[in-house]
Order: structure tokens, then C-alpha cells, then sequence
């Protein structure tokens, strides 16, 4: 809904203002996530090597962090592993 701004007037009718809806913070770090990601142009396989890296090479360790919600964010869209 617009606001009215009280007691000013332009040309005799109230001056109407819109008002700004701040996005949810999901959406916002994903978006500003997206734009760095976008900028490294990384791949999936880099990805999971990065992730094969930091787990020493377990399994089960490169699925928790390939789709944790921090990776989700940090990339700026959700890996699903199926199989």
C-alpha cells in the first residue's frame, strides 16, 4: 500500500509515496552469491574436488558438504545428489 505524505501537496492533492519491501535474506546473499559465483565460473567437478579435498576423500563427507545449506548459499543454487 502507498503512504500519504502528511501536510505536503503538490498541486493541491496529497503526494503519494511507494514503499520498499527489503527481500528476504535468503534471496539476498543468494543473489549476491550468484554474482561471485558467476564471476569465478567454477564448474561441478571443481566443486566436488574442492569438496573431495577438504573431506579426505570420504564419501559420505563430500555429500554433507556438496548439499549442506552453506554450499547452497555460497554458490547460489542447490546441488541434489541422485543415486
Amino acid at each position: 500500500m502507498a503512504k500519504r505524505s502528511a501536510g505536503k501537496t503538490k498541486g493541491g492533492t496529497v503526494v503519494r509515496r511507494q514503499g520498499r519491501r527489503v527481500m528476504p535474506a535468503l534471496r539476498r546473499t543468494a543473489k549476491r552469491a550468484r554474482v561471485a559465483a558467476q564471476k569465478a565460473q567454477l564448474t561441478v567437478g571443481e566443486v566436488i574436488a574442492a569438496a573431495f579435498d577438504t573431506a579426505g576423500g570420504e564419501m559420505s563427507g563430500v555429500l554433507e558438504l556438496v548439499t549442506s545449506p552453506a554450499m547452497t548459499r555460497a554458490l547460489g543454487r542447490r546441488i541434489v545428489v541422485v543415486g
